[in-house]
């Protein structure tokens, strides 16, 4: 009796359409996706091959060639079959991250020996004919021990719908149906054919599972950053989900480009996609020469995190690091001769050990720069995890959130020292932070953790006040000062009536526009737009002015900086760090150079020496601030330093008044 093939014929578009969408999607990397990809391409053949049997049988009696034929299509068929299901549950375990309960060589070999013993069976089959039996006359049929490959069968979708329940509790309700699917569809289809057998509807039914799977599961439109073309940081929170839920041990690295905003800022979203994306395939291809199963996401605007398991868990990168840095220098040398270079920090994460939580593994992400030194490359987290830096950092939105409701800010103040007058003209006036459990805690912890929780525009009021009311406590002009620097933040500048906040504290305490210069980041200013522009413009026609601070760090050009609505520029303290080098040296020379063309004067931070002082001087720099004329002060040491040293200067002139 002939078997209908409607449903076969159906099934075959939909398993061509589903291999066409994966390539096209490109859900081509990863473990799961490889065997996702075998399944379909297995289930795929093995239509076409029962299509083309029961065509094929339907021209019987065979010749002897022909029977060679058939029992070849017959073999493949039920060898192609069998390995599908056992696919399917090791892509259930892939993609639930829980394979590493698998690596035991006891608990591999209990896995596969009944498909072993199947294939075993279909291998040996010409010779004891107990599977399947093929005729000239009568075409194919089944053996005694056909049941073995149902019962076999049946033991791994058992097994594999079993995984899917225990796994059920970090899998999203539409995916883990989706899942499930395939098993729940393939029983009904069996049951069908028990009804009605000349209807084939069973490779049908695994069509529509695996068109589920593509549609549900394998969605890079939802996990995929399009601008890079890589799993995004919903992909890779969703991946850390998994982890932890069924304590994967894994190793995960972080590549954190500092730069990363303000390079992108300089050379246009469109190259500086490209440009992440390079450095990104060149860094997965140069892990996945060690492992296959490495996986990379990004987090912008530069953020790569690669996550490591099996035989590349342990691996340590710090050796190949300099390799890793040439090989990227070699393939993105059009970027580096336009003068942009991603400057880079790399944390080691081990999981669990380093961290035990989603958060803690993302915090550890987010802030392991802050707990190092700028110049060191590669961090293990173990370093610093367990500190009281880190641990701080743990704790910083208590702290935060205290220190705004009591109070717990104060001001200091670092003066500013002018080369031509030979006096200090400026101070800038800093925020710092004490907690009664952790003391004083460092402006490079809280000021960071307090923009990242939206807490800089409280912090930013208290600054106002505090430095508001100093000046009209204190006489500038007995203390040889002409005005106070305050910083201000991108939230402060954004505030829709910031100027007039700044005209009420000015009329208030009475204070003289003209003592009040406002600082804004080289960096922050490019995120300021358009909103904060006007505001900036406002204070200035008020008569407040500002300064341009840490320039150096950014990617201002020349002719942007001559628009600025600024009138000093102070050069960041990695610039003066190099002035001890000839290049160095000409750098900070052409930068003074181009700031006098464009009417700008310059504050040099960071200065630590008697001889970058001397050097400073003799390239005609403006005005200097750092440690070696004094650290930043409280108040009360400000105020009584400050007066001795301009009464000092009005009697003896110094040179260089350290204080």
């Amino acid at each position: 009796m002939g078997q209908i093939l409607f449903f076969d014929y159906c099934a075959l578009p939909i398993y061509l359409l589903i291999i066409f969408t994966i390539f096209v999607r490109k859900t081509t990397k990863g473990s799961s996706n490889v065997l996702y990809i075998f399944l379909t391409v297995f289930l795929t053949l093995t239509t076409i091959i029962d299509i083309l049997a029961e065509c094929y049988g339907a021209f019987l009696p065979f010749s002897e060639t022909e029977l060679f034929f058939f029992d070849v299509m017959s073999f493949a068929y039920l060898v192609l079959r069998n390995i599908s299901g056992v696919i399917y549950v090791l892509f259930i375990i892939t993609y639930t991250r829980t394979m590493y309960r698998f690596k035991s060589k006891k608990v591999r070999f209990l896995f596969f020996v009944p498909e072993l013993i199947v294939l075993l069976a279909l291998f040996t089959n010409p010779i004891h004919r107990k599977i399947y039996t093929v005729s000239a006359e009568t075409g194919y049929s089944r053996g005694p021990y056909i049941m073995l490959l149902y019962l076999v069968a049946l033991i791994y979708a058992v097994f594999g719908s079993a995984y899917l329940v225990y796994c059920r509790k970090f899998i999203e309700t539409r995916i883990w149906m989706a899942l499930l699917s395939m098993y729940l569809l393939t029983f009904l289809a069996v049951i069908w054919q028990l009804l009605y057998p000349r209807w084939l509807v069973e490779m049908y039914s695994s069509a529509i599972a695996c068109l589920m799977i593509t549609l549900l599961v394998l969605r890079p439109e939802e996990i995929t950053d399009t601008s890079v073309g890589l799993p995004g940081w919903q992909a890779y929170k969703a991946e850390l989900h998994k982890i932890v839920t069924v304590r994967h041990p894994v190793q995960i690295l972080v590549l954190r480009y500092m730069n990363g905003g303000n390079i992108r800022a300089y050379i246009g979203e469109e190259a500086y996609q490209d440009y992440v994306r390079k450095i990104a395939g060149i860094l997965i291809s140069f892990l996945r020469s060690i492992d296959d199963s490495v996986e990379l996401f990004y987090e912008g605007p530069g953020t790569l995190y690669c996550v490591l398991e099996g035989e590349s868990e342990e691996y340590d990168i710090l050796p190949d690091i300099d390799r890793l840095r040439q090989i990227v220098s070699e393939n993105t040398r059009e970027y580096e001769a336009a003068g942009v270079r991603m400057e880079g920090q790399i944390c080691s994460i081990m999981y669990p050990g380093d961290a035990d939580s989603e958060e803690e593994i993302i915090r550890l992400g987010h802030e392991f720069t802050n707990l190092i030194p700028p110049a060191q490359i590669y961090v293990k987290a173990t370093e610093f995890v367990g500190t009281t830096d880190y641990e701080i950092g743990t704790r910083m939105d208590v702290i935060l959130n205290k220190a705004i409701t009591e109070k717990k800010f104060e001001m200091y103040y670092q003066p500013i020292y002018s080369l031509k007058e030979k006096r200090f003209i400026s101070a800038e006036a800093l925020v710092r932070l004490w907690d009664d459990t952790y003391g004083p805690i460092p402006p490079g912890l809280f000021i960071p953790a307090a923009e990242r929780m939206g807490l800089m525009p409280p912090i930013g009021d208290y600054v106002l006040e505090s430095v508001f009311r100093f000046i009209a406590d204190n006489d500038l002009k007995a203390m040889g000062l002409d005005y106070i620097e305050i910083n201000l933040s991108v939230a402060q500048c954004l505030q829709e009536n910031f100027p007039d906040r700044i005209k009420e504290l000015g009329d208030r305490y009475g204070i003289n526009p003209e003592q009040v210069n406002f600082e804004i980041t080289e960096t922050s200013y490019d995120d300021m737009g358009s909103n904060g522009e006007k505001n900036i413009r406002q204070l200035m026609e008020m008569g407040y002015s500002f300064s341009l601070d840490d320039y150096g760090t950014g990617y201002s050009n020349i002719r942007r900086l001559s628009k600025l609505p600024m009138k000093i520029i102070k050069i960041d303290k990695g610039l003066i760090d190099d002035l001890g080098t000839e290049s160095g040296k000409r750098i900070i020379k052409n930068v003074i150079r181009m700031m006098k063309d464009i009417d700008k004067e310059l504050v040099a931070e960071g200065v630590e020496s008697e001889e970058e002082v001397s050097l400073l001087s003799e390239l005609d720099c403006d005005f200097i601030q750092g440690f070696y004329f004094s650290k930043p002060l409280p108040v009360k040491e400000f105020v009584s330093r400050i007066g001795k040293a301009y009464e000092k200067k009005r009697s003896s002139d110094p040179l260089t008044p350290v204080i």
